[in-house]
Parts: structure tokens; sequence; C-alpha cells
């Protein structure tokens, strides 16, 4: 699974960095309560609204296959890559 990420600092920091943020809005779309500025933008559970939110967050610092890949393991429960 490691293979799928470049081997930089750059891109595994970029990574880590969205596989935060996607998965604090992932929890806060499971769950009926909240607040702040991700409750207030309304991201469902989907794989796609969260990381539409992310990459709004963290662009253009970080590339979208990096995002990309960070959402699907938040959804597929796994640990970041």
């Amino acid at each position: 699974m490691r293979d799928e990420l470049p081997n930089d600092m750059r891109s595994r920091l970029g990574n880590r960095i969205a596989y935060g943020e996607a998965a604090r809005l992932h929890e806060m779309a499971a769950y009926d309560h909240g607040w702040g500025r991700d409750f207030a933008a309304g991201v469902g559970g989907g794989a796609d609204a969260t990381e539409r939110e992310v990459l709004k967050r963290l662009s253009p610092g970080i590339a979208p296959e990096l995002v990309r890949l960070a959402v699907q393991d938040v959804v597929d429960q796994r640990k970041p890559r």
C-alpha cells in the first residue's frame, strides 16, 4: 500500500495532514452534534463531499491525488499510508 505514495517528505506529510482533516470531517458527519467550522460546512458522510471539502481547505498546498488517497483511507477505516 505504501507504494502508492511518492517517497518524499512533502508528499508523506501532505497525506498525513489530509488524512487528519478528512478524519475529522468524516467523524463529524457520522454524529448528530457538532459546532464550529467543521459542523457549519455541512459535509455529508460521502467520500466525494469529504474530498471536496478537504481540497478546498488544503489546496493548493497538497496534491489532489494525496487528498484522494487520504480520504479513501479514512472511509475504509485504515490508518494513514
